[in-house]
């Protein structure tokens, strides 16, 4: 009996000693956490002088100010802080995401990561954001400090562990954490921080600095436009899919900033390209390729081609062929969507009654369009919102084509909203009437 007692004693004082031990370190976490907060507080208050920002910052997370986050939405600001003491854990240490309920997604859904690339789009005394804020009937849509670029600061422990909760476009559920850190790292040139980084001048936006975009869908009510050189005096064109210009550049011009695309589109249209001539885009000197990524094909696909190894085709049953883009990518010239801006776009501009459906998302087209209404200081849109009844489908259709539905897209909320933007002056869409010709 007094050995089981001395033993008894000796994991007692063993238990006693870890754990204070385990408080200690508890505490020194909650510091840090604190401590980051903090900081990241006293960088959003500097901005506090500008007569926009103030307004910006009550707008965090949509309705919240920053006194009403909680306390573990605050450490998530600046997601970053966690990289100088994960960056050694291993990937196995990683694990998915559980299933979460209808109800529960929803909630979850609507949780954005803080970014303060904003900041950067508020140069322009005119710029379209400051029309948002002012117009009640737009202000309850837009969150001022969403991600829109995802580069490498965006990737650590915590926010893997977040964004496998979402599937496809908007996070990385199912997807490897290898992957995922092999991409991301890799976008770590400052052209990956600003959509128009021709205008960076040592690393900064130039003060008063205004940009005018037009993005072009391909709806055939461009058509017999005339629109080219009106399209091509903008300072930046953005073009989606079978963005074809040859030969129709009397109508839709032909320059083009920015190719938009996810994988699975593009490999979809280049398997028509004998049919339709469409190339991807090369010519502009300052082109970029926008990528929005559905699937996890998009990480492993930039992976290898950003550090020059064999590309993989896509997982999964179809196996879709790697495409041969023009131009070598490289950091400088490619750009990736964040996952959290394409579910904001979902459930605060698109709106659709199907939002709730897991299969549902934006069409590349619209999020496109809602990329550069981000980022743009002036929006002019061709191509959209046009009658399927009247024009068709393309404006490269040799014969009428007329528009077909898909179950992952609302085309008719979509339409909608570019023409309730246009009522309310935030974008200029241009308008055809049947009579003009189809």
């Amino acid at each position: 009996m007094a050995g089981c007692s001395k033993w008894f004693l000796v994991c007692l004082v063993l238990c006693l000693v870890g754990l204070v031990i385990v408080l200690v370190i508890n505490d020194a976490s909650i510091d840090v956490m604190q401590r980051t907060v903090t900081s990241h507080r006293k960088n959003f208050g500097r901005y506090s002088k500008d007569a926009i920002l103030p307004r910006l910052s009550s707008m965090l997370r949509g309705s919240k100010t920053a006194a009403e986050l909680e306390d573990g939405e605050k450490t998530s600001i600046n997601g970053s802080f966690f990289r100088s003491t994960l960056e050694g854990i291993l990937d196995n240490d990683f694990s998915q995401a559980p299933e979460l309920s209808i109800p529960q997604m929803v909630i979850e859904e609507r949780k954005y990561r803080h970014d303060d690339q904003f900041e950067k789009y508020l140069k322009c005394p005119t710029t379209v954001r400051k029309k948002m804020l002012d117009n009640p009937n737009i202000r309850s849509k837009f969150v001022s400090d969403i991600p829109i670029l995802m580069w490498d600061k965006h990737f650590n422990a915590s926010e893997f562990r977040r964004l496998t909760k979402f599937r496809a476009i908007n996070g990385w559920k199912d997807m490897n954490y290898t992957d995922i850190r092999g991409m991301v790292g890799q976008l770590n040139s400052p052209s990956n921080q600003y959509m128009f980084d021709d205008r960076l001048q040592k690393g900064q936006v130039p003060s008063n600095d205004c940009t005018t975009c037009a993005v072009i869908g391909n709806g055939g009510i461009l058509n017999g436009s005339g629109k080219g050189a009106e399209i091509d005096a903008h300072d930046y064109v953005f073009r989606v899919n079978a963005a074809i210009t040859k030969g129709f550049e009397k109508d839709v011009g032909k320059r083009t900033s920015f190719y938009c695309f996810c994988m699975h589109s593009l490999h979809n249209t280049l398997a028509k390209r004998r049919k339709t001539g469409f190339e991807i885009p090369k010519d502009d000197e300052n082109l970029r390729y926008l990528f929005f990524a559905k699937s996890e094909w998009t990480y492993t696909y930039l992976d290898a081609a950003l550090s020059g190894k064999p590309l993989p085709a896509s997982t999964g049953k179809y196996h879709r062929g790697p495409p041969a883009f023009p131009k070598q990518l490289t950091a400088d010239n490619v750009k990736v969507l964040h996952p959290d801006f394409e579910r904001y776009l979902k459930w605060s501009w698109v709106n659709s009654s199907a939002q709730h459906k897991d299969i549902h998302r934006p069409t590349t087209g619209a999020i496109m369009l809602l990329a550069a209404l981000h980022t743009c200081d002036q929006v002019s849109i061709y191509g959209f919102a046009g009658s399927y009844a009247d024009y068709s489908e393309y404006y490269y259709d040799k014969t009428f084509s007329k528009h077909v539905n898909y179950a992952n897209h609302d085309y008719n909320s979509e339409n909608k909203l570019w023409q309730f933007l246009d009522e309310q002056g935030i974008v200029n869409l241009y308008h055809r009437t049947p009579k003009e010709g189809k």
